[in-house]
């Protein structure tokens, strides 16, 4: 697929802290993470000190 010319990527919010603390709670219990944490997690993938999701989610601050 071609890009456009005047078409912009969406903004896609950040993590709160109330989103994290659902996704410690939610991971913890065995019932799932929202997306909009997982994806935050993703974008660290290749990078340089990549941790497992247990270990990023247990030290964010949000």
């Amino acid at each position: 697929m071609k890009h456009e010319a005047g078409l912009s990527s969406p903004k896609i919010p950040l993590p709160t802290a109330e989103d994290f603390a659902r996704a410690r709670e939610g991971y913890a219990s065995g019932r799932g993470v929202d997306h909009i944490v997982v994806r935050q997690w993703l974008r660290t993938w290749g990078e340089p000190g990549q941790v497992p999701f247990e270990d990023w989610l247990a030290a964010q601050n949000g």
